[in-house]
Order: structure tokens, then C-alpha cells, then sequence
């Protein structure tokens, strides 16, 4: 196990201090959802950065990378990630096992993910002034939003990560918080710009980001959390008997959609031809309210079951798609428009495709 500097004078570590009133400190992360914090002041937030060579920025990035790969397979290969389920969601402990499925992108071999050992860098940096920054957004922690019932599950499966991270390299780091508003983010230009060291799981590694694919603009960790999406349709309705697959939704182009956020851009992509009402806040009491007032005709959302949410009179029909959530690091080579507006999402783009 390396001994880390005790040096903490580095530019970012000096800046921790004066940034308490722009973030919000957790000890544990917040993906997708936190609990009354005010929203960042993105534009006021430091740069991490030091005397690095391009080689150093990209090993540094690519390393924290690998210690979050390094630290996810040994909470899987302890079991600790299923501990965690079975805890899940609050207002329904264990009911998580049925609707978080496992992406094995990485398997449960300690041996075959090894820690970075020279770490330079930002990685570095982050081992030595014990701060790393996180990127989440600004949703109301209540049981009305569909994000209640996986971030629970994200907070504990990444502090279990840096639990590990803590325990091999002899370091507590303290995990801070930017807070950006609910709907669409410009995280790749928050994460490009240096002003967070990584996405929590906000973003589903098959998206898109400020028009480009998340695959090409960053450097992503294991899948730690994927589930599948469900429509959801009134019982006793003639949809109920008509739509018993997702192939019979996606031929009737018609048939109106209510979707949350974890649902919306999967839904547009598949069903291009399909109305697809988006409720960023409250999404489940929301969509809800609107199938009953004929708004929209069927949900569609990430919970096998509405009734954990205490929706009841719903039959539900598997779409057999699944998407992941890793977490998410810098990549060279992205550039981001700048129209003067830190919480706008702008365009982004690799400097020199392939």
C-alpha cells in the first residue's frame, strides 16, 4: 500500500476552503438527487490543476478511472453490493433486488483489477489534499420522483467504492458536491472544464450529452447500477389488452407517453415517432395525474412495479431494455461551446474524430 504526501498546498487543496458556500459536502454522494442544498455557483468553482504534462493529465484521469473499477470489484466480490439491496428503497427494503440488475461489464475478479500504484496527476492530487468533487443534480429527495428509488442504492454502492479507495491508499477523502438544477446538464462541460473530477451516476452510459455520445466525449468506470424500463399501463383499459409487448407500443406511434428522467431519452430514441411528455420534478405523482386526466395514455419508467411507489392499478409490460450508470471522468480531446452561461447546455465536440 503507497504511503500518500501529506503536502496539502497544492492550488486545489488551498481553494477547498473557500468553496463551502458553493457546494454542498456529503459524506456520502447524491446522484440524482439531494436534500435541500442550495445549487451550485458553477462559474465561482476552482479549477483542479497543477504543473502536469498532457501524459500525467491523461494517466492521472485514467487512473482515478481504475481505482473506481478496483474498489466496485471488491464490493461485489464481498457481497456488499447485495447487502446494499436488500436495504433498498427505504419505504421498501429489498424490493430494490427486483428492479436493479446487475450489468456484468466487470466481473467480480479482485485479482484482474489491480490499484494504480504510482498515482500522478489529479489523482494525485485528490489522494493528497483529500478532497474529490462530485457533479449531481438538484432533485427533490422525495418519494414523488422516480430517482428516490435508485439514489439510495448510488449513494451507498459509491461510498462503499471509496471505502475501498480509503482503506488501500490510507486516506479519508472528503466527497463535495456540485449541485446543478433538475433537467438537462452540462456535464461534460463542468467535467472537461476541470471544475468537478467526476459525474456521479446521473447518465446512462448508452446517452446523449450536449450533442455528443457520452462513450466518445469521456472516460466511464464499470456499470455500477442498470435496470430495465417498463411501460405501465391502466388496468381494465383497452391498451391493457393491446399492448402486451414493447414491439405493439413502438407500432403505435399514437399512443401518448409520460416519462421521468431516467426514462426520457431512452423513450425518444426508441419511439422517435411517439409524444413523450417529460416530468423532470415529481415524475411519477406527476405522470400519474396526467394519464388520469387523459393527458397522456401510458407511463414509462424504470420500476417493475408502480405499487412501490403506492401507484396502484397498473399492469406492467417489460420493454427488454436495460441501461447502466457508471461513473465518469475527463477525456482529452472534447472541446465545449461557451455561451457565457455555466448551467446551459452547450455543444461539445472531439477536437480530432478518428
Amino acid at each position: 500500500m503507497p504511503t500518500m504526501p501529506t503536502n496539502r498546498g497544492r492550488r486545489f487543496g488551498l481553494m477547498a476552503a473557500l468553496c463551502s458556500a458553493l457546494l454542498f459536502q456529503a459524506s456520502t454522494s447524491y446522484a440524482g438527487a439531494h436534500a435541500g442544498a442550495d445549487f451550485s455557483k458553477v462559474e465561482e468553482l476552482p479549477v483542479r490543476s497543477g504543473d502536469w504534462s498532457p501524459e500525467e493529465i491523461a494517466k492521472g484521469r485514467e487512473q482515478l478511472i481504475r481505482a473506481f473499477d478496483a474498489g466496485w470489484v471488491r464490493v461485489m466480490a464481498s457481497g456488499k453490493d447485495q447487502e446494499i439491496l436488500a436495504t433498498e428503497p427505504a419505504n421498501m427494503p429489498g424490493a430494490s433486488k427486483d428492479y436493479i440488475v446487475r450489468m456484468a461489464d466487470c466481473l467480480p475478479h479482485p485479482d484482474l483489477n489491480q490499484w494504480p500504484e504510482k498515482p500522478v496527476g489529479m489523482f494525485k492530487d485528490i489522494l493528497e489534499t483529500g478532497v474529490i468533487r462530485q457533479l449531481v443534480q438538484g432533485v427533490p429527495e422525495t418519494d414523488a420522483n422516480t430517482s428516490w428509488y435508485f439514489s439510495g442504492i448510488s449513494q451507498k454502492y459509491q461510498q462503499a467504492v471509496f471505502d475501498e479507495i480509503n482503506k488501500h491508499y490510507g486516506v479519508n477523502l472528503k466527497l463535495e458536491s456540485v449541485v446543478l438544477k433538475p433537467g438537462r446538464l452540462p456535464a461534460t462541460s463542468v467535467l472537461v472544464a476541470n471544475k468537478i473530477d467526476f459525474v456521479s451516476q446521473l447518465n446512462a452510459t448508452g446517452g446523449v450529452t450536449e450533442g455528443i455520445r457520452r462513450r466518445t466525449s469521456r472516460r466511464f468506470s464499470c456499470t455500477m447500477s442498470a435496470s430495465s424500463q417498463f411501460v405501465h399501463i391502466p388496468e381494465g383499459s383497452k391498451l391493457s389488452t393491446e399492448i402486451k409487448t414493447f414491439g405493439d407500443l413502438v407500432a403505435r406511434p399514437e399512443i401518448r407517453i409520460c416519462a421521468g428522467p431516467l426514462t426520457t431519452q431512452t423513450a425518444k430514441a426508441f419511439m422517435p415517432k411517439h409524444t413523450v411528455k417529460t416530468k423532470y420534478v415529481n415524475d411519477l405523482t406527476v405522470c400519474d395525474k396526467a394519464l388520469k386526466k387523459g393527458q397522456v395514455d401510458v407511463i414509462i419508467n424504470p420500476l417493475h412495479d408502480l405499487s412501490i411507489a403506492g401507484l396502484k392499478g397498473y399492469k406492467a409490460v417489460p420493454t427488454m431494455i436495460v441501461a447502466g450508470t457508471p461513473l465518469w471522468v475527463a477525456k482529452e480531446g472534447i472541446e465545449c461551446a461557451d455561451d457565457g452561461n455555466p448551467r446551459t447546455e452547450d455543444e461539445c465536440h472531439e477536437v480530432d474524430k478518428p
